[in-house]
């Protein structure tokens, strides 16, 4: 289980920066230029291997739940102004920096985030992984969790949706405690009433009906729009569950919003199958690949003592 851990939050990154070069090219040029993707190139000023704003953000909140113990909302709020002071943005979206402006003006993180609809983009869904990992055992909190980490950028029911989506769907990976053919109706049924929950049922129908990935994703959308990205990632594992680089190459041949697809796909797909089984020289290449392991491990440590304290320690 540690293992999962730790490739969930290397599975991010790894995506993350699989998709980087390709971000906002429709499907059909990256085919056209580039071919079946599957290995790191250099694009939009960053050296293969190096991932994006994605990434940074979800290491924001890892560092922070490492340190704290616990999703401390108004830890990471600040871990998110000192990012970006320090000026390493990395392709940062307009609606997290819009907020961490508004933190820096001193608004209070409950205030912070981005309002109406331009405010449902998958900024929050792509940095969430970390609490789903640490609320693995405790879905309730998940959900607290989840709306917390989440207004700080994004004060917007779909995004909440969208991050609480991705959230649940790596707990019960990671635990091991629901079969990946029951995910996305489960998936659906924790989020309740929403766009994101709705575009997860027309994947479902989609997935059913033995869709090919790249016309399925031009069905669900590719773009920024949380609710496409979640329901895009989410069929792009569930269509290749136990083959990691199927999972984040399909991913990026879909378009689009190729490094968040990714990140997305890649965080589920390495919550289920582990560093074990992504291929060793993305997990050689990608930048940060030891600190990303230890903080998951570090994650998986805090989740343990809570699910032992929550039903007592395993014989």
């Amino acid at each position: 289980m540690e293992d999962r851990f730790a490739g969930c939050l290397l599975g991010l990154a790894i995506g993350d920066a699989l998709g980087m070069p390709f971000e906002g090219m429709p499907a059909q040029t990256i085919y056209e230029r580039y071919g079946l993707v599957t290995e790191f190139i250099s694009g939009h000023g960053l050296a293969p291997g190096q991932y994006t704003d994605d990434t940074k953000m979800m290491l924001c909140l890892a560092e922070s739940i490492v340190e704290r113990g616990r999703v401390a909302p108004e830890d990471i709020a600040h871990r998110f102004v000192n990012w970006f002071d320090g000026g390493d943005l990395r392709g940062i979206g307009h609606t997290c920096a819009e907020s961490i402006l508004n933190l820096k003006r001193g608004i209070p993180w409950r205030e912070s985030g981005r309002r109406g609809k331009w405010a449902a983009g998958n900024g929050t869904a792509m940095r969430i992984a970390p609490v789903g990992l640490l609320d693995c055992h405790d879905l309730e909190r998940l959900s607290q969790d989840c709306w917390a980490t989440s207004v700080i950028t994004h004060h917007n029911s779909e995004a909440v949706a969208g991050a609480t989506a991705v959230a649940y769907a790596i707990a019960r990976l990671v635990t091991g405690d629901l079969d990946v053919e029951g995910l996305l109706t489960d998936t659906v049924a924790f989020v309740g009433d929403s766009e994101v929950a709705r575009n997860l049922e027309v994947a479902q129908e989609l997935l059913s009906a033995n869709t090919p990935t790249g016309e399925a994703l031009a069905h669900l959308g590719t773009s920024g729009y949380v609710v496409e990205t979640v329901a895009s990632a989410l069929y792009c594992f569930l269509r290749t569950p136990t083959d990691f680089l199927s999972t984040v190459s399909s991913a990026v041949m879909g378009g689009g919003d190729t490094d968040t697809t990714a990140a997305i796909a890649g965080a589920i797909s390495g919550a289920h199958n582990g560093v074990a089984n992504i291929p060793g020289r993305l997990v050689q290449q990608v930048e940060d690949s030891g600190t990303l392991q230890d903080l998951g491990r570090a994650v998986y440590r805090l989740a343990k003592c809570r699910g032992d304290n929550q039903h007592g320690p395993t014989p």
